[in-house]
């Protein structure tokens, strides 16, 4: 997979530099663009465009204190509004539109559940949890 230069964008735990995400424009098989997500230093996801099934919600992951959802924008381009909720969470986030494909959404909460609303479509997904040492969990495992 070769990285492109441009569409690079990170986030940062508390301002102290330790990296909570890195999500990055890549090219996949047959030149596709792609998306690399990486997690607490590690390569977590590739979503490649076009593929045999597009998902308007690719993946969902959380941190101590933190939450991240990625995915494929619609092929009308319709804007993605993105909420992380929980037991007593309900948080709209903001979301980062990368290369006309893709978007990343994250949010300073803790949360059980994601939801990506566009005037077309409704997904959620179960969010998946990281440990400090970076290592995660699947969301459906006895441990959560």
């Amino acid at each position: 997979m070769t990285v492109m230069a441009r569409g690079f964008t990170e986030g940062t735990a508390d301002g102290t530099g330790t990296d909570r995400y890195r999500a990055r424009l890549a090219r996949g098989t047959l030149g596709r663009p792609a998306l690399e997500v990486y997690v607490q230093g590690g390569l977590y996801d590739v979503a490649v465009a076009d593929g045999f099934a597009r998902s308007l919600l690719r993946g969902a992951v959380q941190g101590p204190g933190w939450a991240l959802a990625w995915g494929q924008l619609p092929p009308d381009g319709a804007d993605v509004q993105v909420a992380f909720t929980g037991r007593h969470v309900d948080l709209s986030a903001g979301v980062r539109v990368l290369g006309d494909r893709f978007w990343v959404a994250e949010a300073d909460v803790r949360a059980r559940r994601v939801v990506v609303d566009t005037p077309s479509e409704r997904a959620a997904l179960r969010v998946a949890t990281v440990s400090r040492e970076g290592r995660w969990r699947w969301p459906w495992s006895a441990a959560n």
